[in-house]
């Protein structure tokens, strides 16, 4: 064969080799083809359905907390958490020398120079101390310089958790910063929505924290009411467009489902675009008072502070229905070196004590309501010291009044006195000691009350007195049982109710379609006490604060408060210093409108000072109670009749005039007064009511209760030079009144 032929076979066989090729790969692309439209074609289309479709979720608007004074507590913000990325070296050229620019600095690789991560770090600091106060500026500048050094540098840095999208900004604005701040990690952005509670730390235990970043459970109102608040995720139907967007997807038919259609279902309804309507929560009205809140925490805060303490809580509470208007929670933060309300830290509903003293009401009641004792309250007592029998352990009263050794039965509350209540409970229930525990379970509340914030309500100790006689002996008198603020304060305030035990409250109501629907009231028992012992019950509850361990405390009321103090260890072995002092009771004491309870842990003061607690609450209540304020105190059916509490003891009677004319209160001072007047309480032969002030020479004029005005006034009458110091009232001076003095001295005032 020759090369022609040769050549000419194989061009003809490569050409049908191509051909066969080319009818093999068109047989397989129409196959593969029929394959895809058909064969698995709904596999395929379902597959393509699934990426560029899908169902996204609108996250629903959480509802508002509100006070009861019309005040938003907590509502939703944009938050950010900090992450920063540290990392940062020196270029150098392949041969390992340093760069340098052109003002011969090292140049540096890294989203944060040194030169400006040193010179703004203290800054960045002070900004996160500022906005999470729990954390100290030297906290984040150790935590920021610990990654910084770190091998590798860390490029991912948490440093701060939901910082207010505010101060995030500010710290992408520090020079050299904004690099460095990550913006999203693992394809989420930091700044999301979370909740920020608009009054800072108030009443922050009572609001509700957040149990932790991950969950979506709550404390407080924000976990009892989480249902309400939350309302329900809105999930659609969408199609993904480019980069990234997804629109709704109508139906493919082009029909439209009204979305009212499904207002009230909780299945999902495929193939429509909408699957399930978003529903925003309901705003929910509390019961806390932001003026009283305000009130109590103060107070509370100031007496931890001045006599020293581990925690404690003040409650305030609307008698004839429950409603909590102030709880103050504070406990003692190492961080802020302060107290403050802590998380998980609901010390009026979680903590159980020993009630101590405030205890003995109970048990007071007890005996006063069993019929089989007919016990009179002028019957006499033995006080002072007691051994208990079978032990030889002495039971002894912290204080002997006069040297007596017996008290009548009305006076053992009042004074407070453990020997007389143990007195008491040996000769009547040593032999009937489940008859005592029974009696006392039937007035005091022991059960859970389950009240409507979100927190561990533990359950009261009730003693087995038959275990020994110093049981049944340290039971009279608030020992061996453990309770907690809640239900003290719920007895007292059924004391004050007239025998109606009501259930505390924390939410008055949650708005609905535009309406408040109303949480009502809950009776746990109609009738308590019987009138004959509620009638001795509360006399000797005023008793306390006229003249008994409360009388200190509560010197000028004129409104009138009745309570209990007490004072109980805190911890055993009994330690001196260690105490539970408290203080609970109700006012105005004729007609009572709110019950209160004040504890404080961990102290060195006896339940006197928590009644100094309580007496500053009560005056920053009835000041700002309109009702208590318009009039009431002056008894109308005597023309001769005075206020009980004059709005300044001492001045000149025209400011007073002018004063009394604004309150509507002109029979206050009469007409022909002098012109410097300082009011007289009254006594057994003389009545109440303004006489002349004295000022003598060579003696320093008593300005207490003055205007600054007044006082300057009468100093400057006798001679005297002033200088003060805060403003209001004059509360004290130096030198003291009466005390010797000579023209030209000065006299230092004290306003608050």
């Amino acid at each position: 064969m020759n090369k022609e032929n040769y050549n000419n076979k194989s061009s003809k066989l490569l050409g049908v080799l191509y051909v066969v090729l080319v009818i093999v790969a068109g047989v397989g692309i129409v196959w593969k083809m029929v394959d895809i439209q058909w064969v698995h074609g709904d596999d395929w289309r379902a597959r393509a359905k699934e990426r560029e479709a899908s169902m996204r979720t609108e996250p629903a608007q959480r509802g508002d907390i509100y006070s009861s004074d019309g005040k938003i507590l907590a509502t939703t913000v944009p938050v950010c958490d900090l992450y920063l990325d540290l990392y940062n070296t020196i270029q150098t050229d392949k041969d390992g020398k340093t760069i340098y620019d052109k003002n011969n600095t090292p140049r540096e690789t890294g989203p944060i120079v040194d030169s400006n991560f040193t010179k703004y770090l203290d800054s960045v600091c002070e900004m996160l101390a500022e906005a999470v106060p729990t954390h100290s500026a030297d906290y984040y500048r150790d935590r920021i310089n610990a990654g910084r050094a770190a091998t590798p540098q860390s490029r991912c840095l948490m440093v701060q958790r939901a910082i207010p999208y505010s101060v995030w900004r500010d710290i992408c604005r520090v020079p050299g910063w904004g690099r460095g701040v990550v913006k999203h990690v693992d394809g989420e952005s930091v700044i999301r929505q979370v909740r920020a509670h608009i009054y800072g730390n108030m009443a922050e235990n009572v609001i509700g924290f957040r149990n932790s970043w991950e969950s979506r459970s709550y404390t407080g109102l924000e976990g009892y009411y989480d249902s309400i608040l939350r309302g329900r995720d809105g999930v659609y139907n969408c199609r993904r467009l480019t980069r990234g967007m997804w629109l709704p997807d109508p139906p493919t038919d082009g029909s439209r489902v009204s979305s009212e259609h499904y207002a009230g279902e909780d299945s999902i309804v495929y193939d429509t675009t909408v699957v399930q309507r978003k529903i925003d929560g309901h705003d929910i009205i509390s019961t806390i008072d932001t003026r009283y809140q305000d009130v109590a925490e103060s107070a509370l805060r100031k007496a931890l502070t001045t006599y020293g303490g581990r925690s404690g809580c003040a409650v305030l509470m609307e008698m004839s229905t429950g409603y909590v208007l102030a709880c103050s929670n504070l406990a003692y933060d190492t961080v802020s070196h302060g107290f403050r309300e802590m998380p998980d830290r609901n010390i009026a509903v979680s903590d159980i004590y020993e009630p101590g003293s405030t205890f003995k009401t109970v048990v007071m009641a007890t005996l006063l309501a069993d019929n089989t004792i007919g016990l009179d309250t002028t019957m006499m007592v033995q006080v002072g010291t007691r051994t208990v029998p079978g032990s030889g352990k002495v039971v002894h009263d912290d204080h002997i009044l006069k040297g007596r050794d017996s008290l009548s039965v009305k006076e053992v509350l009042e004074q407070s006195s453990n020997v007389g209540m143990s007195n008491l409970a040996w000769q009547y229930y040593r032999n009937r000691r489940d008859t005592l525990v029974e009696m006392v379970k039937k007035i005091f509340p022991y059960d859970v009350l389950h009240v409507d914030v979100a927190a561990p309500e533990i359950k009261s100790k009730i003693p087995n007195l038959n275990r020994s006689n110093d049981d049944l002996m340290r039971f009279s008198f608030g020992y061996v049982t453990s309770v907690n603020a809640m239900q003290v304060l719920t007895f007292y305030n059924a004391i004050g109710n007239n025998g109606r035990m009501v259930k505390p409250l924390f939410c008055r109501g949650f708005v609905e379609n535009g309406k408040i629907v109303e949480v009502r009231p809950v009776v746990l028992r109609e009738k308590v006490f019987s009138r004959e012992v509620l009638d001795k019950i509360k006399s000797m509850l005023l008793g306390v604060t006229d003249h008994g361990t409360a009388w200190r405390a509560m010197k000028g009321v004129t409104y009138g408060i009745a309570g209990k103090t007490g004072t109980a260890y805190a911890t055993y072995p009994n330690r001196a210093g260690d105490y539970n002092a408290s203080f609970a009771g109700y006012f105005p004491a004729e007609n009572p409108k709110y019950s209160c309870i004040v504890i404080l842990k961990r102290t060195p003061v006896f339940g006197g000072q928590a009644a100094t607690v309580f007496r500053t609450i009560a005056d920053g209540v009835v000041a700002m109670d309109k009702e208590l304020n318009s009039g009431a105190a002056i008894d109308r059916s005597d023309d001769t009749a005075i206020v009980r509490k004059p709005v300044l003891r001492n001045g000149n009677s025209t400011t007073l005039r002018n004063a009394y004319r604004q309150l509507d209160m002109n029979r206050m001072l009469p007409k022909n007064a002098p012109y410097w007047v300082t009011y007289f309480d009254g006594d057994d032969s003389t009545e109440a009511g303004y006489r002349q002030l004295v000022a003598t020479e060579g003696l320093v004029p008593d300005c207490t209760g003055m205007t600054v005005k007044d006082a300057i006034e009468l100093l400057h009458s006798q001679g005297l030079k002033a200088k003060f110091s805060g403003y209001g009232k004059v509360t004290s001076q130096n030198p003291r009144p009466n005390a010797k003095c000579n023209k030209g001295n000065t006299v230092f005032l004290t306003l608050r």
